[in-house]
């Protein structure tokens, strides 16, 4: 009876261990002895039996609290894998906050490019488009000091500066026909970076230290359109290192975008020019020269400028046509129309009036010295042989002379005195010029 009670009391602190913890085993071992002590007052045989009681006690708590501690242990070993996880975590969220960040600049500058395109697409005046990359190349891009964009001169096959731009919004210095990176760039038609101009062993450092006005650093790209190299576009940083592949890049992209506005008001420039320029001479044709006449009229009565017509005639030119024939006529006509048009003064209004005959408005300049430039003309072309089916032969010009306000203040009395002097220096024996 009493081994069976202990036995009872035993399964009892086991069973409040595993089902109420530290708590249960506490409250039922200590009712379990108090009993146990109760009853060895009485019966001295159940000492022993108190004793296992107790035993069985320490070894349940001891029980506990190893697999307390070893929770413990597995806790702290999660809380570590948690704090890696967070670390990882937070890594990862920094790199998507920095490739959202980057996203959002590529799609600003993506945005940007297509104001860009669309911008270009509105414009035929090639002043303006090229105006327009210089500055757009410097804002997109964002680090270069300054930018230059060089056009192919296709008769002279060599680069020709046509606009600047500082990052600070004015003119740039540049080299009118481009350095030694410019002629890399357009030989190579590849673009071209460079980190530190005085440690790129493909260029010589002494010969670009006049031209590039500073620039330590720079990016250079091609405008090619339909295989054909258009021009160069190029930007400079006075700090080395200061571009990168990603600006290179970014820049060929603008490049690519510039080249298809670049050729339309190329085209657009050659279509106007053949509108109002004699294909054989150069020279204005007859129906420009009209309008442009109109427009000195209105602005010399605005300035009160003087000007002069000069109407030239070559003489004898029929007889050419019937000796050397019209092929070489023609090729009489293009070198004569080439002098004049060397001779006369910048802003002069040289035409091809008709035939064999060439008007010129002398603008800005007295008589005295319009009759000089007319005689200088004149005696130019005299000294000149040409080369006629392999025979040379000397030409001779005539030409009247008026001078606006006084032989007229209008186009009309103007050209008709114009006329008359030319007429009157043909019958006293031509190779000479006339004023009314």
């Amino acid at each position: 009876m009493t081994s069976a009670l202990l036995l009872c009391f035993n399964l009892i602190i086991i069973l409040g261990a595993i089902y109420f913890g530290l708590s249960g085993t506490l409250i039922i071992g200590a009712l379990s002895l108090l009993t146990v002590f109760w009853h060895s007052l009485k019966v001295t045989q159940f000492h022993f039996q108190a004793l296992f009681l107790i035993a069985t006690t320490v070894s349940m708590l001891y029980i506990y609290f190893s697999r307390l501690i070893n929770r413990g242990k597995v806790i702290n070993l999660e809380l570590e894998n948690l704090d890696e996880e967070r670390n990882v975590l937070a890594v990862e969220l920094e790199h998507l906050r920095i490739e959202n960040s980057s996203f959002k600049e590529k799609l600003k500058r993506y945005a940007t490019l297509k104001d860009l395109t669309e911008t270009l697409s509105s414009t035929l005046d090639l002043e303006r488009a090229s105006s327009l990359v210089t500055t757009e190349a410097l804002r997109i891009v964002g680090k270069a000091d300054g930018c230059l964009l060089y056009l192919v001169d296709n008769e002279k096959q060599e680069l020709k500066l046509v606009n600047t731009r500082a990052a600070s919004g004015q003119q740039k210095g540049g080299n009118k026909k481009g350095d030694i990176f410019d002629q890399w760039a357009f030989k190579q038609h590849m673009p071209l970076l460079i980190r530190d101009v005085y440690k790129d062993f493909r260029f010589d450092a002494g010969s670009y230290l006049g031209p590039l006005h500073g620039a330590r650093s720079l990016i250079s790209a091609p405008l090619i359109r339909e295989n054909k190299l258009l021009g160069i576009l190029r930007l400079d940083s006075v700090s080395s290192d200061n571009f990168d592949a990603n600006d290179l890049r970014l820049l060929s992209i603008i490049s690519d975008l510039s080249a298809a506005s670049i050729q339309n008001s190329l085209l657009y420039q050659n279509t106007e020019k053949l509108a109002i320029t004699d294909g054989l001479t150069g020279m204005f044709v007859h129906r420009y020269f009209q309008k442009r006449f109109d427009e000195e009229i209105g602005r010399s009565l605005w300035t009160k400028s003087p000007f002069a017509l000069l109407m030239l005639d070559i003489d004898n030119f029929k007889s050419y046509n019937d000796k050397y024939g019209h092929i070489a006529g023609d090729i009489l006509l293009k070198q004569i129309a080439r002098l004049i048009s060397l001779s006369v003064n910048p802003g002069d209004i040289v035409a091809r009036y008709g035939g064999e005959e060439f008007a010129v408005l002398i603008v800005d300049t007295p008589g005295p010295q319009a009759q000089k430039l007319a005689e200088w003309i004149r005696e130019k072309i005299e000294k000149k042989p040409f080369l006629l089916r392999r025979e040379t032969t000397n030409v001779s010009i005539s030409g009247g002379l008026t001078f606006y306000p006084q032989h007229g203040k209008d186009k009309t009395t103007l050209i008709r005195t114009a006329d008359q002097a030319l007429y009157k220096a043909k019958s006293e024996g031509k190779n000479k010029i006339c004023i009314p």
